[in-house]
């Protein structure tokens, strides 16, 4: 791509072809130990690269397509600088959101006031912090559009919240058929509010089960801190396979 940094498709066929799958060479399993030496070896001959003064770092995708990505950086003592002060920066962002009076005013508040404070605090830090790290991915691409590519975890916890329980029940009925491996009923001030583990990564899947939710329900909120209040101070009204119970509710 540049004089300092390389990247590198591997489709999933020609892995096989070697003994290795993509989960493997994204996890850094102990038998990809050669294929990362001769990478690291033909990528550090292209970069010019002299391990004594200078680091090589990589990062690792795996594209929708069953495909890895490696793009491999040849980075000097200015930019191992610039990466700590980007580093620094985020760490001063986090102190500078997070201090003692925000704190105190979020553990002020109560019920769902609390977890929707706490979770603003928590957003407004990751999306700057994204920021600071996207600036560098953007310039290791060329800003090029950024690919899309599978999450390594295809595990989403979704919480719902409904005005009624017919909402809950529509709800569940349109998402049944959905890979929801568990989600439990509660109840809260009046409102419910379905919990439900979503393990896919397919784009369809996902768009699927956020347009029901957007459609019947009033809030929906993706791994969110809110769900820990909820399930710490809820009742629970179905405690195992809720979404299957609620959607029997409609026939």
């Amino acid at each position: 791509m540049n004089d300092t940094t390389v990247e590198c498709s591997i489709a999933a066929s020609e892995l096989h072809e070697i003994g290795l799958t993509p989960e493997a060479v994204i996890n850094g399993a102990e038998n990809t130990t050669s294929f990362f030496a001769q990478l690291g070896k033909e990528v550090g001959q292209q970069l010019d690269y002299n391990p004594e003064t200078e680091v090589m770092m990589m990062s690792k995708n795996i594209m929708m397509d069953g495909s890895v990505r490696i793009f491999a950086v040849k980075m000097t003592n200015e930019d191992i600088k610039k990466a700590s002060e980007r580093i620094r920066g985020a760490a001063l962002t986090v102190l500078n959101t997070l201090t003692k009076e925000k704190v105190e005013d979020i553990l002020a508040k109560t019920g769902r006031d609390k977890g929707v404070a706490f979770n603003e605090v928590i957003t407004k830090v990751s999306d700057t912090i994204s920021k600071i790290y996207g600036r560098e991915e953007a310039d290791m691409e060329n800003s090029e559009p950024e690919a899309s590519y599978q999450p390594l975890s295809e595990y989403a916890r979704y919480m719902m919240e409904f005005d009624n329980l017919e909402d809950a029940e529509r709800f569940s009925k349109v998402v049944q058929k959905l890979p929801i491996v568990d989600s439990v009923l509660y109840k809260y001030g009046g409102m419910y509010y379905l919990m439900a583990g979503l393990m896919s990564a397919r784009e369809e899947i996902i768009y699927d089960m956020r347009r029901a939710g957007v459609e019947y329900s009033e809030i929906l909120l993706v791994n969110a801190p809110e769900a820990m209040f909820i399930e710490e101070q809820g009742e629970k009204i179905i405690d195992s396979d809720a979404i299957i119970h609620l959607a029997d509710l409609t026939r």
